[in-house]
């Protein structure tokens, strides 16, 4: 949840509910007065995206004309709130177009769907369009923590969903319909990259402990 990598641009995760948007403004104003062309993006979902410090980021954001993305993925539920209940106008992109920005929903489970709207939303960012809203609309499989029964959910909608909105299931489906790549090559991908996993876990497990003066190592650091 807290891993960052500023060489990369990802000035890191956090565990305040919606507190990417506001990092992504000021990070997209950064590169619009620097002139680096950058597109700042930021991730939240859909219980998210009511808090009101989104709220200001989009609106600031559309003031200034920043190259700012705001993603939301919706996938139906905040924690065990269901989105019909807890967003009033049962849209998110709709809600952040009023701020004056485009709004655009996507099935998220359809990669290539999500590529062309997102690939848009960054040129025209950095053009001096300002800014763009995606909701992505997708579910999720597994509970919002280890254990959680899902007791709120609907009696047969997991697997349904596993169906019908499995992203990887709906590429591997695309590609191989389109003879872009083969079930084979595809499976050798994730025979790599089980071999890779294990390899570095048993590196960790064979790894000396680390000393108590390293407790001190890492602590800070200046960018």
């Amino acid at each position: 949840m807290h891993i960052a990598d500023v060489s990369k641009g990802m000035l890191g995760a956090n565990a305040i509910v919606g507190g990417a948007p506001p990092l992504c403004v000021g990070a997209a104003l950064t590169a619009k007065s620097k002139k680096t062309g950058g597109v700042s993006v930021s991730f939240s979902g859909d219980g998210a995206s009511n808090q009101g410090t989104v709220f200001e980021s989009m609106n600031f954001a559309v003031v200034l004309q920043l190259p700012a993305i705001f993603v939301y993925e919706n996938n139906g539920y905040g924690e065990a709130t269901g989105v019909s209940y807890a967003v009033g106008s049962d849209d998110i992109a709709g809600r952040a177009a009023a701020f004056g920005m485009p709004g655009i929903k996507v099935d998220g489970a359809d990669f290539f769907a999500v590529h062309a709207v997102a690939k848009e939303a960054v040129e025209r960012g950095r053009k001096g369009g300002g800014p763009t809203a995606i909701e992505a609309v997708i579910t999720r499989f597994d509970g919002h923590f280890v254990g959680d029964p899902q007791l709120y959910r609907a009696k047969g909608e997991i697997e349904r969903l596993r169906e019908e909105q499995n992203c990887i299931k709906n590429f591997i489906e695309k590609v191989c319909a389109e003879k872009w790549l083969t079930l084979k090559a595809l499976q050798a991908v994730d025979a790599e990259i089980l071999t890779m996993l294990d390899t570095a876990v048993a590196t960790a497990m064979l790894a000396p402990h680390p000393v108590p003066a390293e407790l001190y190592e890492n602590v800070y650091e200046t960018y």
